[in-house]
């Protein structure tokens, strides 16, 4: 076998050349695309590991959730009862003060009532007795009863201070006087009367009489600018007040306590 130089060396030519176009146009792209493969399997595995990782930490959210929802659920269910006992705390105080008030306002109303019942009552009692006492006194004796009042009328006047029986004369002379009576006075007791009258008043007395029914018994004086009243109409008028007025305050006082 004869081996040419020129031959091998077009052969290892040949050879070369095929070498760099397979290196040129194979070889190289060839690793291109197995780089870019390796480099997208490269990525999708990232994508992969951090969708993985993200799938366990959701998992893992979700299972402290879960495991915080017995806990959440009694906080929930403590609140509430705290809330509705609250609210039914604040109902039952509410009703209570509601209650107070309309039983504060109810015996207020009948402690009202009571005082204006008992006020009528006692206005009425106290007519009945006026009336009473005026039927008793007028089917007196006018005489036995109004005498005594007489007096008792001309002794004010003489118990008065100097100055004030002095007003009483006006500075006129005779002091005139008028004398008002249940009835008809017998005519001593009315010179009577004017002698006590202008000795009290130092200075002569014209005495007017005139008759007053409605003074029941007894009489009244009436000079310029003031009366002296001994009768019964005012004792009994004066009676029936006091008897009002201490009957209200101890109805005042029944209903503040």
């Amino acid at each position: 076998m004869h081996i040419d130089g020129w031959t091998i060396l077009l052969q290892a030519v040949n050879f070369l050349i095929l070498v760099w176009l397979l290196r040129r146009f194979l070889y190289r792209p060839v690793l291109a695309v197995i780089a870019e493969r390796q480099a997208a399997t490269e990525r999708v595995r990232s994508e992969a590991e951090a969708a993985r990782q993200a799938a366990e930490a959701a998992s893992r959210s979700l299972e402290d959730q879960r495991a915080a929802l017995p806990a959440e659920r009694d906080r929930l269910i403590a609140a509430a009862r705290a809330e509705a006992e609250a609210e039914r705390a604040a109902l039952l105080d509410r009703a209570r003060i509601e209650a107070d008030h309309a039983l504060e306002e109810a015996r207020n109303r009948l402690a009202d009532e009571r005082a204006q019942a008992l006020g009528a009552l006692q206005r009425h009692a106290a007519d009945l007795g006026t009336q009473l006492a005026t039927r008793l006194v007028r089917d007196a004796p006018c005489g036995t009863l109004t005498r005594p009042l007489l007096e008792e009328a001309c002794a004010a006047v003489e118990a008065l201070p100097a100055d004030r029986r002095h007003a009483l004369g006006d500075g006129t002379e005779p002091v005139p006087v008028r004398l008002a009576a249940a009835g008809p006075l017998p005519d001593e007791d009315v010179a009577h009367a004017r002698d006590r009258l202008a000795a009290a008043l130092d200075r002569p007395v014209a005495l007017e009489l005139t008759e007053d029914p409605s003074l029941i018994a007894g009489v009244e004086l009436h000079f310029a600018h003031s009366v002296v009243r001994r009768s019964w109409k005012q004792t009994l008028a004066e009676a029936k007040e006091e008897m009002t007025r201490h009957d209200s305050a101890r109805t005042d006082a029944g209903a503040l306590a």
